[in-house]
């Protein structure tokens, strides 16, 4: 299943608490990996930055102009918002996949 190497997300929960066993994957599903553990009290932001630089996907597009990614939760069948708590917003063994945010226009 996996492409990349299992990692474990920099910095530590205040709380010391922790979420384990992300499952996660680009957009075409080519990239697979699991994450160890993500503080709980980090942001969704938070982890797709760090999910970036462990992933190396193209940080700009063919024009030169940056991307933007988003985490869609597959269990919610929904896009995360980069200000959401890590803790409040995923669970144990969640599938998650890297979008690129495509702006109209």
């Amino acid at each position: 299943m996996e492409n990349a190497a299992a990692m474990t997300m920099n910095g530590g929960a205040a709380n010391g608490e922790t979420l384990t066993g992300l499952s996660v994957s680009d957009l075409t599903g080519q990239k697979r990996f699991r994450v160890k553990s993500v503080p709980k009290d980090s942001t969704i932001g938070d982890l797709v930055q760090e999910l970036l630089i462990k992933t190396k996907l193209a940080r700009n597009d063919s024009a030169g102009r940056q991307l933007r990614y988003r985490l869609r939760l597959d269990r919610e069948s929904r896009h995360l918002d980069a200000g959401e708590l890590v803790g409040n917003s995923l669970q144990e063994d969640d599938e998650i996949s890297l979008h690129p945010h495509v702006m109209a226009g």
